[in-house]
């Protein structure tokens, strides 16, 4: 892993969705001292709203990181305020692996004492709130307010977007919250826009925070730990059909699926 004489690091950006061309997502904010590059999925659905949504693209997101460390990344952003398989890909790469929600929340207390979130629809509240629970953070979450867009909705009418985060957000100050975490990468875009409707309380960009976050592990030559994140034991692995893969979509072939070197469970 580089360390912090090195002047470049390579971060990976995973896209947990299939794009087909009508799926927008927002350009990759630009960090100084970066490069990124993004993978997206080859067999998945074309947003992250459910828990179904997560557990399937688990094996995509997976396959993905291994690539990803295998091809000289330094370090995974997953670009899903959900944070799917970020956990399970931590067990079997050794470079940083961040989602979102983690470093959004994370840096939310580092500047307020309380944050709320702000998502998406109001059926994506108690998914969020075991994300928050899961990180024990429930007593600095003074709540989680939904705009009332679907994910593939937030692009149509920003204006419209607009109307609906700074709404959820004035209702969140209302709750005590002194910070905004936003609930899904795709209202990036409104960040600063959002901020200037709210004088005074900061507003997280949850992807910004996460390679923000990659990129300063990096630099100090720090991962997650191998005692806390240990890796899987060696185990044949089967898929369904051969044809069958569930990683990057520019790969040929999942290395999971097309039985490449871990698909007998060998990582590192």
């Amino acid at each position: 892993m580089p360390s912090s004489r090195h002047p470049v690091v390579r971060i990976t950006i995973i896209d947990p969705v299939v794009l087909d061309g009508q799926v927008l997502i927002d350009p990759a904010p630009e960090i100084p001292g970066a490069v990124i590059e993004r993978r997206s999925l080859a067999f998945g659905t074309a947003s992250v709203e459910s828990r179904w949504d997560d557990a399937f693209a688990a094996p995509g997101i997976i396959d993905a990181a291994i690539r990803a460390e295998a091809a000289g990344a330094d370090a995974v952003v997953v670009n899903c305020m959900e944070d799917p398989a970020v956990d399970a890909a931590r067990e079997v790469v050794r470079i940083p692996v961040v989602g979102p929600a983690e470093a959004g929340m994370h840096l939310a207390l580092c500047v307020a004492d309380r944050f709320s979130i702000l998502t998406t629809e109001a059926a994506d509240i108690p998914i969020v709130r075991e994300m928050v629970e899961r990180h024990r953070l429930e007593h600095r979450c003074a709540s989680i307010r939904a705009a009332g867009l679907p994910v593939l909705g937030i692009g149509a009418d920003e204006n419209d977007t607009l109307r609906r985060l700074t709404a959820a957000a004035h209702a969140a100050v209302e709750d005590g919250a002194a910070a905004l975490v936003l609930g899904c990468t795709l209202f990036a875009s409104l960040t600063d826009r959002l901020a200037a409707e709210l004088p005074g309380i900061p507003v997280i960009d949850p992807l910004s925070a996460a390679l923000h976050h990659a990129l300063t592990l990096v630099r100090l030559g720090v991962s997650h730990s191998a005692v806390g994140y240990p890796a899987p034991d060696a185990k044949p692995i089967s898929w369904p059909a051969d044809d069958v893969h569930f990683g990057p979509a520019a790969a040929e072939g999942s290395a999971l699926a097309a039985g490449g070197p871990h698909s007998e469970g060998s990582v590192r």
